[in-house]
């Protein structure tokens, strides 16, 4: 690891990076980027693998808007094999964490993937941006990023980024700094033209205030969110308006299994068992299932998730799953002393037997 060393940059974030990324193709260092870019419709972005050096003018480095889960998308570069030629991958800090997790789970590699990453400011929901007053939510970045970004404590990338832009910062930087982290990132570095090397200092002091005003909006969202004592009662109620479209499920860059076990026959109900629970209870709720499989995405979930957000996002009726799920991340988590993504030879818990386990909070 490279301590503390960073390019300085007297341009905007966008043209640095775009500066970068085309001398990284022109050269040969890369064969692609991937990256965030905007499409010919008005406020909707995608993510694409770039070769050409001259689109790099339609590049959005770090666009407060994640159309789809960075990790979700690269998964589907590197599941078969790993990819032959490097590429330079713009992912924030839990796209990075999710991939790794999907490295764990066989859905990717990381080899010869080139990680260009930032302190995170946070996304704006995808369909805010797609509103006439466009610009003003842009404006207003702090005020429309969704409830995951404005409590994300791990807005720093880990150890697997060889460079990270310093965006969300305490204090407004001039022109662009880039924290340079690994060996190929200084060599790469030191190739590029009209930049300077120097030493800065760590992202942690210049970010500590959005640390902690962070802390304290995840310290509220946990007391506001459902806790244990309230029961399996204030879950229903939360999950009470889901129309089983799977929608949160098709999102999550962590929901990897080929199939989905609440679409096999062992949880599909049968016409008529449907009919027969009808004629039972007097009436029922179609479709079926639908709390049944959220409750076990939770529990399925939560012991990996990086609190990305992206299932709220889509959510069609607006329930706040990704409220849930930070909630149940944290009690998990901490209780399982595992931290998502920080580190590939960290074993999942759910793939790890353990004799004695959990004593303090089980009978």
């Amino acid at each position: 690891m490279v301590e503390n060393s960073v390019l300085i940059s007297e341009s905007s974030t966008r043209d640095t990076l775009r500066q970068i990324l085309h001398q990284l193709l022109e050269n040969g260092e890369v064969e692609s980027v991937f990256a965030l870019r905007g499409t010919r419709q008005e406020g909707r972005y995608c993510y694409s693998l770039i070769t050409d050096p001259s689109m790099m003018e339609e590049v959005l480095p770090f666009h407060p808007v994640m159309p789809v889960q960075g990790a979700k998308a690269l998964s589907e570069l590197t599941i078969t094999e790993p990819l032959k030629r490097p590429v330079a991958a713009l992912l924030r800090p839990c796209e990075i964490r999710a991939f790794v997790e999907n490295v764990k789970q066989s859905q990717g590699s990381l080899e010869n993937i080139f990680i260009i990453s930032c302190t995170c400011p946070g996304v704006i929901p995808a369909s805010r941006l797609l509103k006439e007053q466009r610009d003003d939510i842009l404006g207003n970045h702090d005020e429309n990023i969704r409830n995951a970004c404005s409590t994300c404590t791990e807005f720093i990338p880990g150890v697997q980024a060889d460079m990270t832009v310093l965006i969300a910062s305490d204090e407004p930087q001039d022109g662009t700094v880039i924290y340079l982290h690994t060996e190929k990132a200084i060599e790469i570095a030191e190739k590029l033209d009209s930049f300077k090397l120097e030493t800065g200092k760590p992202s942690a002091e210049l970010t500590s205030g959005i640390l902690e005003a962070r802390r304290k909006a995840l310290k509220e969202l946990l007391r506001d969110i459902p806790a244990l004592g309230d029961g399996l009662h204030s879950l229903i109620s939360l999950f009470s308006a889901c129309i089983g479209c799977r929608g949160c499920r098709e999102a999550c860059p962590l929901c990897s299994c080929i199939l989905c076990d609440y679409e096999t026959a062992r949880t599909v109900h049968s016409p008529e068992l449907v009919r027969a629970e009808a004629k039972r209870k007097g009436s029922l709720r179609i479709p079926t299932g639908t709390l049944q499989f959220q409750l076990g995405r939770l529990m399925h979930i939560s012991p990996i998730c990086t609190a990305c957000g992206q299932c709220s996002d889509v959510c069609p009726v607006d329930i706040p799953v990704s409220d849930i799920f930070i909630r149940a991340a944290n009690l998990v988590q901490e209780s399982l002393n595992y931290f998502p993504g920080r580190d590939t030879d960290d074993t999942p818990p759910l793939a790890t037997f353990v004799e004695k386990e959990l004593l303090d909070i089980t009978d």
